[in-house]
């Protein structure tokens, strides 16, 4: 009975305005704290509609960080593993940071901003862009600028990293989506240093952030290209398995070809 209430009550009151209630009530230092209780509750009363509780657990943590952000900057613990590699970027070529739709894929962003590092654009779905073009990062004020996912984001893109910027991309386009080889054939074409990025929940409700290399960094040729799709495929299912999902369909199938 209980738990039919909750879900009533949130269905009708809009993740945004619970935030800004939460925003309103607790001081900023226990929003994410808060973040991971709701999200938890969430998954008690029953996961999302094709998910497990523990996907839909992690959904819903990404959202809470998301809606409370609009509300003010707060801390996210998160903890560095492998980010030697940021420090090699070599002035003037462009880097790609790049990884899949799975939960938590936006605190690496937060990670990089924290670390000092530049990200001069982050692609993005029309939906999660905000006003002037910008791309909400979780828990700061600070908005990066973005490129929506239209049509022409690969020109774009291809373009930001000729000259010389980072750019943050995903490599498939939705949650179970199919995964494409365009984005990691855009960097090959203009000799950026492509670096794969995620992010872990831990135990202790810590996030355990990750940078490496990509298997073939400089996405020279097929071969190496495919190479680097087979690692996000293996990592992509290893993520979505632990959270108890699992894949019917090959999620290396060509996403439909974007204008260059």
């Amino acid at each position: 009975m209980l738990s039919r209430s909750l879900k009533g009550i949130a269905s009708l009151v809009p993740l945004s305005r619970r935030a800004r209630i939460v925003a309103a009530l607790l001081p900023a230092q226990h929003w994410y704290r808060f973040a991971v209780f709701a999200s938890s509750l969430h998954r008690k009363l029953g996961p999302r509609v094709g998910t497990s509780g523990p996907l839909t657990e992690a959904l819903m943590l990404d959202n809470w960080m998301r809606a409370l952000t609009f509300w003010g900057e707060f801390d996210i613990p998160w903890k560095p593993s492998q980010i030697d590699i940021l420090a090699q970027h070599k002035p003037g070529h462009g880097v790609l940071y790049c990884w899949t739709h799975l939960p938590l894929v936006e605190v690496p962003l937060r990670a990089l901003l924290d670390l000092g590092y530049t990200l001069d654009y982050i692609v993005a779905h029309p939906g999660k862009i905000v006003e002037d073009d910008k791309f909400v990062v979780p828990g700061l004020r600070r908005r990066v600028n973005a490129i929506s996912a239209d049509k022409r984001v690969l020109t774009k893109v291809r373009t930001a990293l000729t000259q010389g910027k980072s750019v943050a991309c995903l490599a498939d386009t939705e949650l179970f989506g199919p995964l494409s080889s365009q984005i990691l054939r855009v960097a090959g074409m203009v000799n950026a240093f492509v670096i794969f990025q995620w992010a872990e929940r831990l135990p202790d409700n810590s996030i355990h952030v990750s940078f490496i290399p990509a298997p073939h960094p400089l996405c020279a040729n097929d071969a190496e290209i495919e190479e680097n799709l087979e690692f996000l495929r293996t990592m992509n299912r290893k993520t979505l398995n632990q959270l108890g999902a699992s894949l019917n369909h090959d999620t290396v199938t060509e996403a439909p070809i974007l204008d260059l």
